[in-house]
């Protein structure tokens, strides 16, 4: 008699289960699963089983022969929210059942960790003057701004992303159990579902709230919460970050393709638009205190200047491989 025909047909489903949910498996598969696990307390007890011994390959350090590769996002309908594992543990008189397959359901993690993909972080990035759309697997969305970089790991316990530079609009699906933190410059973001912007560059650190309620911490500092038309400013490697109100919708205009600037002094609104444009802009010492009022639209270079100047009593010049903005002269 092989050893397959002597496998226990629970622990072979609860691992054929396990492989089939770690790839894209669609709603109809989230619900069968739902089914098979109702279907008898042994299927729970099976599964939790072969999880808990995964998880524990997750949690020991990488071995370069195991198998490893990057898993794209992919597209999740608007009206579709992913299956989440119920989160009681088996009832106590199941627990001998996991203890005695321990062995097997061992044997038979073993067997299928080729199919399975361990978990790696990965990296999306845009380019200058790019803007794109991403649909994480947890029903989670990210929108990346021009020049940036994220890097993703949605792991069993904790939902983490790295904002390496740039800006992101985040609108995180709630999961309770599984907290989504948001790691940039040296700050730490936190939160369970909800929908907020950070913009990354430089040594500057600008986190604003739509909806919800975000947690943001650091160092010693005790954690700073933001809740909707919240803002929080922080320069890297200081003690301490400025907390105001903000208009969301002016923040993430740039995700519609415009800039919002209300009394915005101009060495700010430069700053962002450096990350668009291809040829530097330098603000003049003279124009350092013009404020800007108004809505630029992300478009070409040349195109975004000339509307600036509208908005602000200042004139632009090229200047090598630059662009100088200058305060305009007034009449006599």
């Amino acid at each position: 008699m092989t050893s397959s025909e002597t496998q226990d047909p629970i622990q072979q489903a609860a691992a054929d289960w396990f492989v089939r949910l770690q790839g894209d498996a669609a709603l109809e598969d989230w619900t069968a699963f739902q089914a098979w696990l109702e279907a008898d307390p042994a299927h729970a007890a099976a599964y939790d089983a072969i999880e808990a011994l995964w998880v524990e390959l997750d949690d020991a350090p990488a071995n370069d022969d195991l198998p490893c590769q990057e898993a794209p996002a992919r597209a999740v309908a608007d009206n579709v929210s992913p299956f989440q594992r119920r989160a009681e543990r088996p009832s106590r008189r199941w627990v001998w059942a996991a203890g005695a397959t321990a062995a097997a359901a061992a044997a038979l993690v073993l067997a299928v960790l080729p199919q399975l993909t361990r978990p790696t972080f990965t990296d999306y990035s845009t380019r200058r003057g790019e803007i794109r759309e991403i649909a994480l697997a947890d029903g989670s969305r990210l929108t990346l701004g021009s020049a940036t970089v994220v890097r993703v790991h949605l792991g069993r316990a904790q939902r983490d992303v790295t904002l390496v530079d740039g800006e992101a609009r985040f609108d995180v699906a709630h999961l309770p159990t599984r907290p989504f933190v948001v790691s940039v410059v040296d700050r730490k973001v936190r939160v369970l579902g909800t929908e907020f912007n950070i913009l990354s560059h430089a040594d500057r650190l600008t986190v604003t709230v739509r909806r919800g309620v975000v947690a943001v911490s650091g160092g010693d500092d005790p954690p700073v919460r933001l809740t909707k038309g919240q803002q929080l400013i922080h320069v890297q490697n200081t003690t301490s970050s400025q907390v105001r109100v903000a208009d969301p919708n002016s923040v993430l205009a740039w995700t519609s393709g415009k800039l919002v600037y209300r009394d915005t002094p101009l060495p700010e609104v430069v700053a962002e638009l450096n990350r668009y444009v291809a040829t530097p802009i330098r603000v003049d010492p003279s124009a350092a205190s013009v404020k800007v009022s108004g809505v630029l639209l992300i478009d070409k270079e040349s195109a975004m200047i000339r509307r600036l100047e509208l908005f602000a009593p200042i004139v632009s010049q090229t200047s090598g491989s630059e662009i100088v903005l200058r305060a305009k002269a007034t009449r006599p």
